[in-house]
């Protein structure tokens, strides 16, 4: 497949750019009052790039089904990317970074919690069981439910309107797309049978499985180089010295 060997060549490129230069990215994000939400930027760049690889493997197998599970994720995070990138410069503080690793992380962990007590309550009723209800977990639900993704399509719809190149990318529309993208696909990453029935109906047509490969391969490629770039373009406005290594990002073809 030309476009996917294309794609492959791009992706490692893209790599060899990022390992020379994040370095001095990191060392100058570091610096900025914007630690928090620098660093949350920072590590999406390697989340989404795990997820990319995995896709475009996938795509190399023709696995469409596994495909579309991994896109569906790389979605979210280009989602919670955003909010936290458009926040950011929205409030023109690192508020949104620290509810990021400090709120939502323990948000993250009194859900697991909550759901552990719920599966022995239920397997050991006769034992004794943990309460987990307090005005700190309230505000940690709070905090942490501004990261759902519902949430955060709300606040960029509401709050898009920044006078920013990168930011005018992320239109309504687009965002309205790449949402209704995630539900379709959210019975594959459920096992639902809506998610079976649509692979089996895009076997059926040769033409269309191809077309819907290439989409998987363009766009996670575009998502991850996005988010890269954003971080790089992030980087640049705290130091312009760093704004060499946004360029050769931003030009990277």
């Amino acid at each position: 497949m030309e476009n996917l060997n294309t794609k492959f060549e791009i992706s490692k490129k893209l790599s060899e750019k990022i390992s020379e230069s994040l370095p001095f990215v990191i060392s100058s994000l570091q610096k900025t009052k914007f630690q928090y939400a620098g660093k949350a930027l920072v590590s999406f760049i390697s989340k989404s790039g795990y997820l990319l690889n995995s896709i475009l493997l996938s795509c190399n197998n023709s696995d469409i089904y596994s495909s579309s599970i991994l896109f569906r994720s790389l979605i979210e995070h280009n989602f919670k990317y955003l909010y936290i990138f458009v926040r950011t410069l929205n409030e023109n503080s690192d508020d949104v970074g620290k509810e990021y690793y400090c709120s939502l992380k323990g948000f993250e962990d009194l859900k697991s919690v909550q759901k552990i007590l719920n599966y022995n309550k239920l397997t050991f009723p006769e034992k004794t069981q943990w309460n987990t209800k307090s005005k700190n977990n309230k505000n940690l639900s709070e905090i942490g439910k501004k990261f759902d993704i519902d949430k955060i399509f709300q606040y960029l719809i509401n709050n898009n309107n920044h006078d920013n190149k990168i930011l005018e990318k992320y239109k309504k529309e687009y965002l309205l797309e790449r949402l209704t993208e995630y539900t379709n696909m959210s019975s594959s990453v459920h096992g639902g049978p809506f998610g079976e029935f649509a692979l089996l109906e895009i076997k059926k047509d040769k033409n269309k499985f191809s077309k819907t490969l290439n989409k998987f391969i363009d766009d996670s490629l575009m998502l991850h180089k996005s988010m890269v770039e954003t971080t790089y373009l992030f980087s640049s406005l705290m130091d312009y010295e760093t704004d060499k290594f946004y360029q050769e990002i931003r030009n990277l073809k």
